[in-house]
């Protein structure tokens, strides 16, 4: 799997289809929506960080954005889509068997085959690549999409699809130069132009002009809902939750049953301190979409974070039984029970184990897993699991605080005030570096960085 995040296409209109249910938005450019804290016991994770795992959710949403295809043959003499030949269509249909088989080679074989063909339809070159990146061949829907520029310069899809491509691609410089030089054309294309510009600005690190892109094609366009949602994304990545929850909430009142803008809404809330309105809002998402795993998960947070263990813990509980659960749900699990001073401690290590093993470089998991060695009397394995997440994340604070308590227990002096200083520092320099850290953590598996 390629290192640019996940994307699905879809070819429905509604914000419920199924799916746009795993994690899509899409926006054609014809201007239709389509969809996809204390000092001597920290206890700032439980604050704001856990419920920021929703991130590795929402982000997945609007990566990659591609257009219906449109007939626009620049050759009077040909007569719309299906009218090419019968090779074309099976060279296309045997590419679309491999790409959904993950054949590879085979794909590229048959790409190649494509792409010596003399005359190809728009509508054909831009379906071809819609359907290789919706299986995330994105470097051989680029290179369709560059054919299709090639071969019909005046086509806006074929500029934007391209820019999208390389986009997905981390080709970001390129998609830019894609994007400047696509035909000016009605005003959606061009809201679509702003949006698409925005995204590629913010992650080629200009926020300032980021945001006025995305702000701008957003208010041209309110009811394009993955206008909101990316909207909305940009201003958790800022950490300008306020924002956030506007721009999430202005896109519910044009879809009031999408779930993304939903939990983009109430994770908003979330980071902004509203815990309560957060709760509410994760209980009206589920009773749209029962059983989806990311409201479950940030239900369960809320609860956790308000001190309501027993709620926190249920919710868990009831995320784990269903299908495809988050990981992140296994670790919540042994954590309320831990609060819960529970002695299910071989369910917690369960839990912990493949919530540690689905989740990189778990530093939480590897702190929540000393706590239970620590409560059965293991102390050698607790302060393996502290040292591995130290080890990982050097500003872990609240690993370093717990470290000094293990060392200190099992005689280790020295070693116990060299963690207790490290604690101390790292308090010192930056009160708010746990959610910081965790932040990180979770937007770094979000972009498919580890």
């Amino acid at each position: 799997m390629l290192s640019a995040p996940s994307v699905l296409i879809c070819n429905q209109t509604s914000s419920s289809c199924s799916s746009c249910l795993r994690g899509s938005s899409l926006v054609a450019a014809t201007g239709r929506v389509k969809s996809w804290r204390r000092p001597l016991r920290p206890s700032r994770l439980r604050t704001l960080v856990f419920p920021l795992a929703l991130v590795v959710i929402l982000r997945c949403l609007p990566l990659l954005a591609l257009s219906d295809p449109v007939w626009r043959a620049e050759n009077p003499s040909q007569t719309g889509p299906g009218s090419e030949p019968a090779t074309l269509r099976s060279l296309a249909d045997s590419l679309e068997k491999a790409a959904t088989q993950g054949e590879s080679a085979k794909v590229r074989e048959i790409l190649t085959q494509l792409l010596q063909q003399a005359k190809m339809d728009p509508n054909l070159l831009l379906k071809v690549g819609i359907g290789l990146a919706q299986r995330e061949f994105y470097s051989e829907a680029a290179q369709m999409f560059y054919r299709c520029v090639k071969d019909y310069p005046n086509l806006f899809e074929a500029h934007y699809n391209l820019a999208l491509a390389d986009l997905a691609l981390q080709k970001h410089s390129e998609a830019l130069t894609v994007l400047k030089h696509s035909p000016h054309g009605t005003k959606s294309q061009e809201l679509a132009r702003l949006y698409l510009r925005g995204k590629i600005l913010e992650a080629l690190g200009q926020p300032l002009q980021a945001e006025q892109d995305l702000s701008t094609a957003f208010s041209g366009a309110p009811q394009q809902e993955n206008y909101a949602l990316d909207l909305g994304l940009f201003y958790l990545r800022q950490r300008v939750y306020p924002k956030a929850a506007e721009a999430f909430a202005r896109g519910k009142e044009f879809h009031p049953r999408s779930i993304f803008l939903l939990l983009g809404l109430s994770l908003a809330q979330f980071l902004s301190g509203h815990t309560t309105e957060s709760i509410d809002i994760c209980r009206k998402l589920l009773e749209l979409q029962p059983g989806f795993s990311p409201a479950q998960l940030l239900l369960g947070f809320a609860f956790y974070q308000n001190g309501n263990f027993e709620e926190s813990e249920t919710v868990a509980a009831a995320g784990l039984s269903a299908a495809n659960p988050h990981p992140y749900l296994g670790y919540l699990h042994a954590a309320a029970l831990l609060k819960l001073q529970s002695k299910e401690y071989d369910r917690m290590l369960r839990e912990l184990a493949l919530a540690d093993k689905a989740i990189p470089n778990c530093i939480l998991c590897a702190l929540a897993q000393s706590k239970v060695h620590q409560a059965t009397g293991n102390l050698g394995a607790a302060i393996a699991e502290l040292e591995r997440a130290v080890t990982l994340e050097p500003a872990f604070s609240e690993a370093w605080y717990h470290l000094s308590l293990v060392y200190a227990r099992v005689g280790r002096p020295l070693d116990a005030a060299r963690a207790s200083a490290e604690f101390s520092k790292l308090r010192t320099e930056k009160r708010n570096r746990d959610t910081e850290l965790l932040r990180d953590l979770f937007l770094k598996t979000l972009t498919g960085q580890e």
